[in-house]
Formats: C-alpha cells, structure tokens, sequence
C-alpha cells in the first residue's frame, strides 16, 4: 500500500555500499524507511533524506524478518535546517534531542505536540535566535511533560506557598518545597521556578518567549537535564558530546 507521511529524520542506519535506514518522527509515530541507492552521487533524495531533513515522504510497506518498515519510492523537501550545519554545538543538541525521541515511548496523543516541538527546536538552533541552553531546557521540560511526568509547579507540596524566594526543587518527587519547609533537592530562587512554570504551562506559542536572568540559568539547565534523565532512566551519548565541546571552548 502507498501512502503520504511527513516527519523529521532523527537517525541513519548505513544498509551495505549504497543503501541506508532512516528513522523518521511523524505525528502518528517513529517509522522506519529503506532508502535505496543514497550513498550515490546522483541520488535524488540525498539531501531529503538526511539528518534532521523535515521531508515529505511518498512509500509503501514492506516487511523484512517479521518487522514492518516502509520503502521510499521519492521524498520532497519541505525543510532542511542549513544552519544546523554551521556550528558543532547545535549538530550536537539536535542529536540529543533525536536521541531522547528515538529512545522514549512516544504516547500516540502527544506525538504530533512532539513533533512540532523538535521542529521549533530545530528552527531556533538553526537560526541561532535563542540561547542553546534555554532551548536545552524548553525541549527537556516541555517533552518530559508530554512523555507524562510533568512536574508539580503550583505551590510548595508542604504549605501550599505559591512563591518562595528560595525553594528546593525535588526531581525525583517532582515538586519543590520553600526553604523553611525542605533543605534537600536543587536549591533554586524564585525566577528559576517561573521560567519552569512557563516552559511546562505555557500555551506552546510562547514557551520560547522568555527571558532567564543569568543568577537563575544554572538552576534550570541543573534541574531540566536531571529531570527528564531520571525520568527516562537513560544515557544520552550526544549530550555527554555536547559538554565535551563546551569544555573545548573554555579551554
């Protein structure tokens, strides 16, 4: 059967000397395509086909030892993120944040929310119109509450205060507590926990839009990362690259 879908392509496998699988996010899912013949020079679908390439894809199912996966018949460009291949460090959080996808149990309802998510994602490391780390954080929160484990952000679990100065955020309850009530978890000011609150609640037109006062930064980037690991109780390989990097530079 011939079909119509549109995804991201979040990962390659090389298949012999000239064939490949690719892994592509679409709203109903992660599906699998053959790729014949896109290590050739005059491959059409070479640039459709690549990393990160949001691409419309014409295939038909096929079945290879008992695993469905579908076979590419052409692939149409809809938008190819250029930019990402001017710095290191964005390659290295678009993989990261591919290998989050790749490795999570996509619930079928939030899949066309995480679909858009990566896209904005990948349009703002692109155009280097964000902080890498603000948008580090906006995918880590935003997809950890739509994989279902949002944290509590409303008040502190113990006296139900809405905004502390200082308050201990707990990851692996997901909710913080005011100082006078809790002295265990990340410690953060207030502005950490509005921008969280923002980034989890906020309709998702806006989760981009915010500003992070520097004093705050190191508590979100802290709290985001270790978060969603626990909650996905994984290692992520791109992520360790990309703080490799980061060092690179400070040296």
């Amino acid at each position: 059967m011939m079909m119509t879908i549109k995804g991201i392509v979040l990962s390659q496998k090389v298949l012999g000397e000239q064939d490949k699988f690719i892994d592509v996010l679409t709203e109903t899912g992660i599906v699998e395509i053959l790729v014949k013949g896109s290590a050739k020079i005059t491959s059409k679908n070479g640039s459709a086909t690549q990393l990160f390439a949001y691409t419309e894809f014409d295939v038909t199912n096929s079945s290879r030892n008992q695993k469905n996966f579908c076979h590419l018949r052409s692939a149409l460009p809809i938008r190819i993120f250029y930019g990402l291949r001017q710095s290191v460090q964005s390659l290295a959080l678009a993989s990261y944040f591919a290998q989050v996808i790749l490795y999570s149990a996509l619930p079928q309802a939030s899949t066309p929310e995480i679909l858009r998510l990566f896209l904005n994602c990948l349009h703002y490391l692109s155009e280097s119109e964000n902080n890498p780390m603000q948008i580090k954080c906006i995918f880590e929160l935003r997809i950890a509450s739509l994989l279902g484990f949002r944290p509590d952000v409303l008040m502190c679990r113990k006296c139900g205060c809405y905004l502390p100065e200082k308050l201990y955020f707990q990851v692996e309850n997901g909710c913080f507590y005011c100082e006078s009530c809790e002295t265990s978890g990340i410690l953060m000011p207030a502005g950490t926990l509005q921008a969280i609150r923002h980034i989890v609640l906020q309709d998702f037109e806006k989760i981009f839009a915010f500003r992070i006062a520097p004093h705050c930064q190191e508590s979100l980037v802290t709290f985001a990362e270790q978060f969603l690991q626990y909650h996905t109780d994984r290692h992520f390989p791109a992520l360790e690259y990309y703080y490799q990097l980061i060092r690179e530079l400070t040296l």
